[in-house]
């Protein structure tokens, strides 16, 4: 609508001017409409250009933030598997700790269990030998209570000879007594 009202008014104004002819005429309004097609190309083209522009700077922008997200998510996707590694090497240094403090109570358990073990063979070793020589102990004490028998029987004796012997003196001695009593008279 733009160019046939443009078209007429050149026309209406070249007219006004000077009568050229109307192939003059024709070829400036030809001319007019081209410039303003090469006007309207070159305005679409610069519009094009700057969206082009626009475009590949959001691109730019969206790839930069793509790539900022990707090192965020990579950087702490690292720093995960470096928590998850000194989780696990934390939890192996426990247990391997934990490991050895059983491993040293079984040792030591084993060698309580390996102490009463000979102490209980000590304990077997003294009974068989008592009961091997059971006779013996028997005779032994047969003896030490015959000894002791003895020696009672010996102090019995001893006290029983003194006993008799202090008799016979106290007997001799009123003997002696009468007799010199009966003296003294006669």
């Amino acid at each position: 609508m733009r160019k046939p009202f443009i078209a007429c008014l050149f026309l209406l104004t070249v007219n006004a001017y000077a009568a050229p002819s109307l192939q003059d005429q024709i070829a400036a309004v030809h001319q007019a409409e081209l410039k303003q097609q090469a006007a309207e190309k070159a305005a679409m083209q610069a519009r094009e250009a700057e969206l082009m522009r626009v475009a590949q700077e959001q691109a730019a922008k969206q790839r930069k933030a793509e790539q900022a997200r990707a090192a965020q998510l990579k950087k702490a996707e690292q720093e995960r598997a470096a928590a998850a590694a000194q989780r696990k090497a934390a939890e192996n240094a426990q247990a391997a700790e934990a490991y050895a403090d059983k491993k040293r109570d079984q040792s030591y358990e084993d060698e309580l269990r390996q102490l009463e073990i000979e102490e209980r063979k000590l304990k077997l070793a003294s009974l068989k030998a008592r009961t091997n020589r059971t006779d013996d102990y028997i005779d032994q004490e047969l003896k030490q209570k015959a000894a002791e028998t003895e020696v009672i029987q010996s102090q019995a004796d001893a006290t029983r000879n003194l006993s008799e012997g202090s008799k016979e003196l106290l007997k001799s001695e009123g003997e002696a007594r009468k007799k010199e009593a009966s003296n003294w008279f006669k």
